[in-house]
């Protein structure tokens, strides 16, 4: 004898098992088209932050990256992106994304190539500084990890603590990016 819950089942399953293919082969056809409706007025000021802790040698920093990607990106969209300010807030092993060739070679030795292994961070920094991004780095972690002012790219600050830095952002009026 079949049990209740095995029979009321049964539809969910063979509706579920037909549905996969058309799902999969609507995935397979290509291109689709996403109109932006979100109003953005031009005349509003933007400021985002964001978190970076995780650090990997020969990777980009991903919230160095999305920072940038913030502000390119809102000018795509036809907001001045003198308006659009980003900032990173950069603590433990990631205080290495912000430090000179010299000093990310000490940490991490070779490259692949057999050379001092080199940041790979150092254009996404530079111009997301260039852009009017602000990048400060957890004095706490640098001592740390013992990055020193001298280590740090051109432009990269130094904050007495992350948590301090994200606090005088908040003041400023920066929103906390929550990835």
């Amino acid at each position: 004898m079949k049990s209740l819950a095995a029979l009321s089942l049964a539809p969910a399953l063979a509706l579920a098992m037909t549905a996969a293919p058309a799902l999969a082969d609507h995935r397979a056809e290509g291109e689709v088209t996403v109109t932006p409706t979100m109003p953005l007025p031009a005349d509003a000021v933007w400021k985002h932050s964001f978190d970076a802790y995780e650090g990997e040698k020969g990777e980009e920093n991903g919230a160095i990256s999305r920072a940038l990607w913030f502000v390119k990106t809102m000018g795509e969209h036809g907001v001045d992106e003198a308006r659009a300010k980003s900032a990173v807030v950069i603590h433990g092993p990631s205080v290495f994304d912000v430090v000179k060739d010299a000093r990310y070679a000490a940490k991490y030795g070779e490259g692949e190539d057999g050379a001092p292994a080199r940041n790979p961070n150092h254009n996404n920094v530079a111009e997301l500084i260039a852009r009017g991004g602000e990048i400060w780095v957890c004095g706490v972690s640098a001592k740390h990890h013992k990055v020193g002012d001298e280590d740090l790219l051109p432009g990269v600050r130094m904050a007495p603590a992350a948590m301090i830095a994200h606090a005088d952002l908040q003041r400023r009026g920066f929103s906390l990016n929550p990835y």
